[in-house]
């Protein structure tokens, strides 16, 4: 019986085990699954400095050696702010964060979630969505697993609502210890302030390591 390889699996170039019978795949794909992480972002990304962003070699070189040690990262519970404009490989070396982490910690863990991606805007929209609740476990799992992506932290006119949601959530995670990215189409630290005020910010941008990308649009 011919194997079933998955093209886009992590480990495609140096495996040639049948994926539905490798436990490797199975745990990285349940973690994956179970993430957030929109399917078109499960795919491995690679990561080149090309023309469009050679300026960004310096951040591009600093993120490389975060994704290396990625585990001290995340069990020091160390925050990163990845901001710049739009379409320039924020979210890109976000995913590959999360998606190496699952690479060290998937194994043996199946069903004992590592990490997750959310985009904050869509989760405010499911927090204020009153007839469909976000489950229990849902908000369990942003208090309790190692390490999230909040994506697109750029926000405009949230309400009392959406701060007191926002703040509680990245407070609790940081009084427990637990590790944070961000990434933002906002660079400067005033006008962050206008979104979120000082007492949020000073947990989004005061408490992390920031990492500005400075290059053109890549997609």
């Amino acid at each position: 019986m011919e194997k079933q390889r998955n093209s886009n699996c992590w480990y495609v170039e140096k495996c040639t085990d049948d994926c539905h019978l490798c436990n490797t795949y199975l745990e990285m794909k349940w973690q994956m699954d179970n993430s957030g992480l929109p399917a078109k972002l499960q795919k491995p990304i690679e990561m080149f400095l090309t023309d469009v962003n050679r300026c960004d070699k310096s951040s591009y070189s600093r993120l490389s050696k975060i994704r290396k040690s990625i585990t001290d990262f995340v069990d020091a519970g160390n925050n990163l702010f990845i901001c710049g404009r739009s379409g320039n490989g924020k979210t890109s070396w976000a995913v590959k964060l999360l998606q190496t982490f699952f690479h060290y910690r998937a194994s043996g863990n199946y069903e004992r979630l590592q990490g997750m991606f959310i985009s904050l805007g869509d989760l405010l929209i499911k927090l204020k969505d009153f007839n469909n609740p976000v489950p229990k476990a849902y908000r369990d799992n942003i208090d309790s697993v190692p390490l999230i992506v909040w994506d697109d932290v750029c926000l405009t006119g949230i309400s009392q609502y959406d701060y007191t949601q926002i703040y509680t959530m990245i407070n609790n995670r940081m009084l427990a210890g637990k590790a944070n990215i961000f990434t933002s189409n906002i660079t400067d630290l005033k006008t962050l302030e206008e979104v979120f005020g000082e007492r949020l910010v000073s947990r989004i941008y005061g408490a992390s390591e920031i990492i500005e990308l400075n290059g053109k649009d890549m997609r």
